[in-house]
């Protein structure tokens, strides 16, 4: 009998958002069968292995290779991650999961950034401090505003894409893999959030390596160093001062800030509180205004802010079907999986197959 791997049936089922009793309905057999299934205490029959590839969008095949190398809890970062509920934290390993394995294809064909980011000393706000500046300083980033920090976090060897199916409070989530990934929430609710997610996840990758993160600690360090990448206190905080008129915010300076800095009014607030310019007093009215004005959660300037687009993925894709031949078809073939989990994979619609050719999936 064919090996059926039962944690690659795990690993489809929590991608897909299903339950063990909303598989089994589908396929006709029990959640407590299937439970077993994914324990390897149960054998399954060729017809049922049949029927869970054409529900789950994969090849029969699938089923019969391990992973050899799997995502641990200490390589998955994302904010809250110690209160998130259960299902959406595995809901979102899962994704990582099979990004992980297009990435690991690509790397095969194609010749990925190298992974360039330095470790960081995560023990006091001075080190975090200093390790951001070592990463402007290794990458020659100057001390002014980041334009486009997707290809900063690229060109460090980190493999970013927007996806779907990650929960509305998940902005961003990153895997500490050879080449690590950034998975951002396709639907996020702002540029700057982004921007500012992208660098708190290279701070994971700096400062957090073989560390469980999501709590209070690990947050709090990577959203400093996150803070100090965007925002370098030798320039931020003497621009920061002219937010100040009297003793009170100087709102249209804010504003201009933020679009000078690529990063949104709360993210100044609390850098400029964490640089001593501003008091905590106005700091705390600054967050208030912004609550007083519908702008908590997406500020006014948000609209305008150009967006940022990952390159390598769809690149890398595009050179190998493109200049090598290598059809998405085939591509997804070789992962055992059919052209539109791939597209789900990589967050896109999928693509259309000329008229004169048959698809065989």
């Amino acid at each position: 009998m064919t090996q059926f791997v039962g944690a690659n049936l795990r690993l489809l089922r929590l991608f897909h958002d299903l339950s063990l009793a909303e598989l089994g309905q589908k396929v006709d057999v029990s959640k407590q069968f299937l439970s077993r299934v994914e324990s390897g205490a149960e054998a399954v029959s060729e017809q049922l292995r049949m029927a869970l590839a054409d529900e789950l969008d994969v090849l029969p095949d699938f089923f019969s290779h391990p992973d050899l190398d799997p995502i641990s809890e200490e390589q998955c970062h994302f904010r809250r991650q110690l209160t998130t509920k259960v299902a959406l934290r595995q809901s979102a390993r899962a994704k990582g999961e099979m990004l992980k394995r297009v990435v690991s294809y690509l790397d095969e064909h194609v010749d990925l950034p190298p992974f360039k980011v330095m470790e960081a000393d995560p023990t006091s706000p001075e080190s975090i401090e200093r390790g951001a500046e070592k990463f402007r300083s290794l990458f020659s980033l100057g001390l002014g505003p980041l334009s486009n920090v997707t290809r900063i976090a690229e060109n460090a060897g980190a493999v970013v894409m927007k996806i779907d199916g990650l929960a509305a409070e998940i902005d961003a989530i990153s895997f500490s893999t050879k080449h690590p990934l950034i998975a951002l929430n396709k639907h996020g609710r702002s540029v700057c959030r982004e921007r500012f997610g992208i660098a708190h996840e290279l701070g994971h990758f700096s400062l957090h390596i073989g560390i469980l993160t999501g709590d209070r600690l690990t947050e709090t360090q990577a959203n400093r160093f996150a803070s100090a990448l965007l925002m370098p206190r030798s320039t931020f905080a003497t621009e920061c001062q002219s937010a100040i008129r009297g003793s009170r915010l100087n709102w249209p300076r804010l504003a201009e800030l933020k679009m000078r800095w690529g990063v949104s009014k709360a993210a100044i607030l609390f850098r400029g509180r964490e640089l001593g310019v501003f008091s905590d007093d106005q700091a705390r009215a600054g967050y208030i205004g912004l609550n007083r004005h519908g702008e908590a959660i997406q500020e006014y300037e948000d609209n305008v802010m150009a967006p940022e687009s990952p390159e390598v993925l769809t690149e890398s894709l595009d050179l190998i079907s493109g200049q090598m031949g290598i059809p998405i078809p085939a591509i997804s073939r070789s992962l055992f999986i059919k052209p539109r989990l791939l597209d789900r994979i990589l967050g896109r619609d999928p693509v259309p197959q000329p008229n004169n050719v048959t698809s065989i999936f």
